[in-house]
């Protein structure tokens, strides 16, 4: 089978996902979204499945939205892809689907996002509503940090600085989980732990499997069935009530990841993938 990986450049994640298709005897396609072209009239991707791994959003679900009129199944599909990387639509979608997560305000101005700061009450979390995880997000803990922040977002001026999704900041246990969920599965679970409020893997935290619940099972894949499935990394909290979503992303931290649970989750993403391409599950889940 001929498997495509729609990509930005080859990270350690990439070079295990590519490692296990050609194990299991299958064709890669590498496809450089910095080098690639779209003739909208003439499909130029000839790949039984594409995969997409890019680091940019938009780039990622124009190509899976290309990909998928030309009739090419894609892991994640462009919905899916277009919600989960979207932290607005993530959050209403997992609000409709009963998943527990943070208190939550919008805000298109500076000023109506301290108004929604002061209302939460601090500290707050403020993140891009598009972006990858981990970046331009900030703790703030007091009125007068949110406003120095606003005011640097007020005059950077792009439009990522200029819609502000505020988010109660929600205290971790001395570490935050990630779930990786490949259709209706959690694969694995590991903890991150680290002295830092933001924790992500890629930026040292420290690593430890974690055990799969029942609970933790059903949250995460609630979850991913909110935004439509597929494979995605989960970022939950517990605290002494319950489990909550922080964050959904590309299932990132493959290589910490597959050496603290002992699982082969690069293998499982490419088995779904070939389980996509042969029809065998169909918008994330496995078929009837």
């Amino acid at each position: 089978m001929k498997i495509g990986i729609l990509l930005s450049r080859i990270r350690t994640d990439e070079k295990l996902l590519i490692a296990a298709a050609r194990t299991r005897g299958h064709e890669v396609v590498i496809i450089d979204n910095t080098a690639t072209h779209f003739d909208l009239g003439c499909p130029s991707i000839e790949v039984d499945v594409l995969l997409e791994r890019c680091i940019d959003h938009h780039r990622a679900v124009y190509a899976l939205k290309i990909a998928e009129d030309w009739g090419i199944p894609t892991v994640s599909s462009y919905s899916v892809a277009e919600i989960s990387g979207n932290r607005l639509l993530a959050e209403v979608a997992l609000r409709e689907h009963g998943v527990s997560t943070p208190e939550v305000r919008i805000a298109f101005t500076p000023d109506s996002a301290l108004e929604a700061m002061e209302e939460i009450g601090y500290p707050v979390v403020l993140k891009p509503v598009e972006g990858p995880s981990g970046q331009l997000i900030s703790r703030i803990q007091d009125k007068f940090t949110a406003q120095t922040i606003l005011e640097h977002k007020r005059i950077l001026g792009s439009y990522h600085h200029s819609i502000f999704f505020v988010q109660k900041y929600v205290e971790a246990p001395g570490h935050d989980v990630r779930a990786f969920v490949v259709g209706d599965e959690v694969v694995a679970a590991i903890a991150v732990m680290t002295n830092h409020w933001l924790t992500p893997i890629e930026d040292g935290g420290l690593v430890d499997g974690y055990p799969l619940s029942e609970e933790l099972i059903k949250i995460a894949t609630t979850a991913v069935k909110a935004v439509g499935g597929g494979v995605l990394a989960v970022d939950l909290v517990r605290t002494k009530d319950s489990w909550h979503v922080i964050d959904l992303s590309q299932a990132t931290g493959l290589a910490q990841a597959e050496a603290v649970t002992g699982t082969d989750i690069s293998g499982r993403v490419m088995d779904y993938a070939v389980s996509r391409a042969s029809g065998e599950i169909e918008n994330g889940s496995v078929t009837s």
